[in-house]
């Protein structure tokens, strides 16, 4: 994989420039997630909907000492 960088004019890197294969490709593997994850963020959106879901602050509630 080439990767180019993009800097401004102190030198910060701003972007990253690479091939349109090279970017299919980064993203074919960033979408390839085990299927216990897969199961579990269905599981999670089908609560959500049906309103099975805690706030944030109830679930803190559990950590605070």
């Amino acid at each position: 994989m080439t990767v180019k960088y993009l800097i401004d004019e102190k030198g910060n890197k701003t972007a990253v420039q690479l091939s349109l294969e090279d970017y299919n490709a980064l993203l074919e593997s960033a979408n390839i997630l085990p299927q216990h994850v897969i199961d579990g963020i269905k599981k999670g959106q089908e609560e959500g909907k049906l309103g099975l879901t805690k706030s944030t602050d109830e679930v803190m509630k559990k950590y605070e000492s």
